[in-house]
């Protein structure tokens, strides 16, 4: 309060001497002069300090795109290397859907399991998730079941009995739903999605492109899950102009 009046009262003994000089030897004109520059000293401070925060935000998102891309094509390599020509579902330029363990969960059967029979008798069933499916393969066949509930210690049950005759030592394994796929936000934003089982997630955003192609062991492309060898994702973020392909050959 006591600048504000300090500055009245300046004010006012410049406004009494018309403009001239007052006994410090400062004008009313001079004072405007230096507010003005001052105001655009600090207008001019604030638009560099804008322009730099921005550029700041821009390159921490570009960077955290980079990353997204590189993980995410990461995860795409690992998942499709589980893939084999007869687990291919659906192969199109959008979307490509197989089955794989992608978690690697095996087991085996502890004791013989008889037609008929719904609960395993197993190594280790801990971590089976409800609903999950599972192959049960012998000697001589396999068979596609699901889980009725999560897997115990020791134990697996099944939503329907087996149909044959499994030994002792028969291998079992989940079998998972894996899609790749792309697909646009509310905005408009091309994305490319994962869903494993059912839970989908975004798994590189911000894209302007990207599409699957399909490649037989003679390097033409193909459709056809049988002639199958090689799958490849091309993307295009929108934050480059650089197109990213990854290559991955399906196991024999």
């Amino acid at each position: 309060m006591s600048q504000r009046r300090s500055v009245v009262r300046l004010v006012r003994e410049l406004w009494k001497t018309r403009l001239g000089f007052n006994s410090q030897g400062v004008c009313l004109t001079e004072l405007m002069v230096s507010l003005t520059t001052g105001a655009i000293v600090l207008a001019a401070a604030l638009e560099t300090f804008n322009v730099l925060e921005a550029h700041a935000v821009r390159q921490h998102r570009t960077v955290a795109n980079q990353q997204d891309l590189r993980l995410g094509l990461e995860v795409f390599e690992q998942e499709v290397r589980l893939a084999v020509a007869d687990s291919v579902v659906t192969a199109s330029p959008s979307e490509f859907l197989f089955l794989a363990n992608v978690n690697a969960q095996r087991t085996t059967t502890t004791s013989v399991v008889m037609p008929g029979q719904a609960i395993l008798a197993v190594q280790d069933g801990s971590g089976w998730g409800e609903g999950k499916t599972v192959t049960l393969c012998g000697q001589q066949a396999c068979e596609a079941h699901r889980l009725s509930r999560a897997g115990q210690r020791h134990q697996l049950t099944l939503t329907e009995p087996v149909g044959l005759t499994l030994p002792a030592g028969a291998s079992i394994e989940v079998i998972n739903r894996v899609v790749y796929y792309t697909k646009r936000d509310e905005q408009g934003t091309l994305r490319l999605m994962r869903m494993v089982d059912g839970g989908a997630s975004v798994l590189i955003g911000e894209l302007e492109d990207a599409h699957f192609s399909y490649w037989d062991e003679r390097g033409r492309a193909t459709q056809l899950p049988a002639q199958m060898k090689r799958v490849v994702v091309e993307i295009k973020p929108m934050y480059s102009a650089r197109t990213v392909a990854r290559e991955v050959s399906l196991r024999s």
